[in-house]
């Protein structure tokens, strides 16, 4: 039985030491995703669109990464995407034009194609959605069942919809925690 019943693992643009893919994770356009070291990616995933992924990263299950080839989606080194999150990197003003995958631009109507960029130490909390064109700037974080259609400032916790500032995350804290695992691991070797 193949490692995945949805892609071929060899046909990733790369993908590091370490990483776990769920056996019904899906992603259409291997070829465009780009995987670091020690990733898990959960069952019931699908990826429709440009991925760079960095190290230490957790998509849970039932996730949602979109946007077609032309868009992309970058995560940071530890960023996580709770279960069930909608990352949308291309969307529709559902105002004009033909809807399908195979219909050609002049026939859609007001297309946003773009990027989500979800910055290091990011967390996106479940049940979220984050539009076109939105970054995560480094810690940025926001609470399940959000909807994110602007950039988020570095090291804030948001939520709501649409998402709004709530506190600051311990920006220091957290960096700390990062090097005395760094610390840990190489003495391990």
């Amino acid at each position: 039985m193949p490692e995945n019943i949805f892609f071929d693992r060899s046909a990733l643009k790369k993908c590091g030491k370490n990483v776990i893919i769920g056996k019904t994770v899906r992603i259409r356009y291997p070829e465009l995703v780009s995987i670091a070291d020690n990733v898990i990616i959960d069952d019931f995933t699908y990826i429709s669109t440009a991925l760079e992924i960095g190290d230490h990263v957790h998509i849970a299950a039932g996730c949602k990464i979109i946007g077609g080839t032309e868009a992309k989606v970058s995560m940071g080194s530890f960023s996580t995407l709770a279960p069930n999150v909608v990352l949308a990197a291309g969307s529709d003003d559902y105002r004009s034009g033909i809807a399908g995958p195979l219909v050609p631009k002049e026939y859609k109507g007001n297309v946003e194609v773009g990027f989500i960029e979800i910055g290091r130490h990011s967390i996106v909390g479940a049940n979220t959605t984050v539009l076109p064109n939105v970054s995560f700037n480094e810690g940025a974080s926001v609470g399940a069942q959000s909807l994110v259609k602007e950039s988020l400032k570095a090291w804030s916790l948001n939520a709501g919809v649409p998402s709004r500032y709530i506190g600051d995350r311990d920006a220091i804290e957290i960096q700390k925690l990062e090097t005395m695992y760094k610390e840990s691991i190489s003495s391990d070797q």
